[in-house]
């Protein structure tokens, strides 16, 4: 199904009128590529190619990411597979309500950002333009469309995570990580493909709670092996919250399951062995790791945060200089952003949504936040409450870091990862699976 959608979309009309164009397979390849771009070109690949994509200098049109570019032309080719513009938002409003919420927020923090701040646009177009447009093309895949994109997304996290474990334990670096230009040398956190250990971390805590909760196109036996796998491989990219949150998250499953168990819910021998290999195999990791020395690292990142605790407290202060109208409309976002270093928080405020007050204001903030609410409650209304952990998870990761509150992919990872698992999540043997 997805080499058929790069075949080439043309076929000939029956009454012998001229060629007839199908757009669709456009739709899906675009789709398809826009997927691919996203999860493999980060940031820290992109400049080691030589685009300066987060580094000084270069045209602004590279400052927005491929998969930024190759999304639009995505929904536009779904606008026309829809019957137009009428028809596509008819569609949207019918199924998809708070994704025409998204749009609106987003169209009112374009106009802050364009009009009344003056600043690049690269930001927005990355966080959110990006999101909207991969939702917008992803609900609108078929079944065996969706089952082969699900399947393309784990593979890559796969990688992902077998990167991280190979970076760490044989001292190299697929990508290297700089702050403010400057090589961070120290830094073992395996950097693998998505650039940035916190966003590596982020991403495999979603991925693997998913897997958990019964997402994803997979068998119970090989979902249990993965938990494992990616659990295992959430210390070699050293995000504290994403370690934490998701250990509570597989007690609560793993409880919820254990008393369906005792209450004479049936288990087939393959799944029972599955999860004794999957536990055999995360007790080895954790030997190797506290063997390698690795967990010296870990614990170091817990008893000594390097400042970021501190940071966290100082970053309030940045609207200690501002005046009253400035925190509600939106102040000079050169000046926060000069403020910075003298606060204790040189790279970024460390939470998105203290930071999306600083940058856009409160009240822009306030709308902005409402239409985000609204499209993960289209995912919650999608796919159900068990969405709900997930989301939970990268609500309070978000908290913490800059997340989009700065250019960055999560929105994007996050949706792509949540909608082609649980689209595609196995039922009951007396079901058939959704695709």
């Amino acid at each position: 199904m997805a080499v058929r959608a790069f075949q080439l979309p043309v076929s000939y009309s029956s009454a012998g009128a001229g060629v007839v164009i199908d757009v669709r397979p456009f739709a899906v390849g675009l789709t398809f590529l826009s997927v691919l771009a996203l999860f493999l070109l980060s940031g820290q690949m992109l400049n080691l190619i030589g685009i300066p994509y987060d580094a000084a200098g270069g045209s602004p049109l590279v400052k927005i990411h491929p998969a930024s570019y190759l999304s639009a032309p995505a929904l536009m080719a779904w606008i026309i597979t829809d019957g137009g513009i009428a028809a596509f938002l008819v569609r949207s409003w019918r199924e998809s309500p708070g994704l025409i919420v998204f749009f609106l927020a987003i169209g009112l923090l374009a106009f802050q950002v364009i009009f009344v701040q003056k600043t690049p646009i690269s930001q927005v177009t990355d966080n959110f333009v990006l999101t909207a447009c991969l939702f917008a093309s992803l609900v609108r895949l078929g079944p065996g469309e969706m089952r082969s994109l699900a399947l393309l997304v784990q593979g890559i996290l796969v990688i992902n995570s077998l990167l991280g474990y190979a970076e760490v334990l044989g001292g190299f670096r697929l990508t290297p990580l700089y702050a403010n230009g400057e090589l961070l040398s120290w830094e073992w956190r395996a950097t693998a493909l998505l650039g940035h250990p916190l966003m590596n971390a982020m991403t495999t805590a979603v991925c693997l709670v998913s897997l958990a909760l019964g997402a994803g196109p997979f068998r119970q036996g090989p979902r249990l092996f993965l938990v494992a796998f990616h659990f295992g491989a959430l210390s070699f990219f050293g995000g504290r919250t994403a370690m934490v949150l998701s250990a509570a998250a597989l007690v609560v499953i793993a409880s919820v399951m254990g008393a369906r168990l005792l209450l004479g819910r049936r288990f087939s021998l393959v799944t029972a062995t599955t999860a004794i290999l999957a536990t055999t195999f995360l007790v080895i990791g954790v030997i190797l790791v506290v063997d390698g020395g690795l967990i010296d690292r870990i614990l170091h990142r817990f008893v000594d945060d390097d400042g970021s605790a501190m940071a966290r407290v100082a970053m309030l202060s940045v609207f200690r200089d501002m005046s009253w109208p400035e925190v509600v409309f939106g102040p000079d976002v050169a000046a926060v952003k000069a403020m910075l270093p003298r606060i204790g928080t040189p790279l970024a405020i460390e939470s998105a949504y203290i930071g999306f007050v600083a940058y856009y204001g409160g009240f822009v903030t306030l709308f902005f936040l409402m239409g985000l609410a609204a499209f993960f409650g289209e995912l919650v209304r999608r796919f159900g409450p068990s969405v709900l952990m997930p989301l939970g998870i990268y609500f309070v990761i978000s908290t913490a870091i800059s997340s989009f509150s700065t250019k960055s992919l999560e929105l994007a990872l996050l949706t792509t990862l949540l909608i082609t698992a649980f689209a595609c999540r196995r039922q009951s043997p007396g079901g058939a699976p959704p695709c």
